[in-house]
């Protein structure tokens, strides 16, 4: 990873049912990789509310604070650890947990991450009958999200291009509007590395990728947007993997403006 970044805060543990591997092997493998800093965040326990190979249980909240914190103090002379977690805006329902957890020092950080909305149970976006409503219902809740104030940056802003199809008039839309929110509050975007594992087995071609979406991924850099990468780890070994040389030179080529976010923890 000559010359990446040098630190990612999108990293996950197995209580989310669909990761594996210890939190300690993330660690191990993050130092491996070269890295100086990185972020647990994992998906969000929600009180009340279950969501099994999505999420884990709210029970598991203080193993999971714990375990971090163990690794923090255990790792402290070879990475900076921090605690996170990946979160969708559900509206008002789940905020002032939200703001507990930053408010009271329990994670330092919480990233946005879209995937469904909650209405008594989960929906995913991408379940709309007319996906062009899923998009467009995946963006309104983005923007409040962004707007709420709670989030260091938003996690694959471009996942909507999952279920959206090609990117038509109503793709360039609604990647603008991100993009324009993302520039008035100051919010970085994130280039995020997971499909490029699990869809070309390690062999990086955005060609045929739902995201990163190259199509916004150029509007972004004609907007000048901040931008941040992400391993989005869901494995030990996706520290390995990933063609960090790759995503170089495409926020190269495109002239993307890359940033460090944490700048805005160290100052709390």
């Amino acid at each position: 990873m000559k010359e990446f970044q040098r630190f990612n805060l999108h990293s996950h543990t197995a209580r989310c049912g669909h990761a594996i591997g210890t939190d300690e092997e993330y660690v191990l493998a993050a130092i491996e990789a070269g890295f100086e800093t990185m972020g647990f965040s994992d998906h969000v326990f929600l009180p009340g509310a279950n969501q099994p190979g999505m999420r884990g249980s709210y029970e598991q909240l203080d193993d999971y604070l714990n375990s971090v914190g163990d690794l923090q103090r255990k790792y402290q002379d070879k990475i900076r650890i921090f605690k996170g977690f990946e979160a969708e805006w559900l509206g008002e329902k789940f905020a002032p947990y939200y703001r507990e957890l930053l408010e009271t020092g329990k994670i330092d950080y919480l990233l946005q991450g879209q995937h469904c909305f909650y209405d008594e149970h989960f929906y995913w976006y991408g379940d709309y009958f007319d996906r062009t409503k899923g998009s467009l219902a995946y963006v309104q809740d983005l923007v409040e999200g962004m707007e709420s104030g709670l989030f260091l940056y938003v996690a694959h802003p471009d996942l909507f291009m999952l279920w959206h199809g090609g990117f038509d008039t109503a793709a360039y839309e609604i990647a603008r509007i991100i993009c324009e929110k993302s520039l008035e509050l100051d919010i970085p975007l994130e280039i995020n590395m997971a499909p490029s594992r699990r869809y070309k087995a390690g062999k990086t071609q955005l060609s045929g990728l739902p995201y990163p979406n190259k199509r916004f991924w150029e509007i972004a850099a004609k907007m000048g947007v901040s931008c941040v990468f992400g391993v989005d780890a869901h494995r030990p070994s996706d520290y390995a993997v990933s063609d960090y040389a790759f995503f170089k030179k495409f926020a190269a080529e495109l002239g993307l403006k890359l940033v460090n976010p944490l700048d805005k923890l160290t100052r709390k």
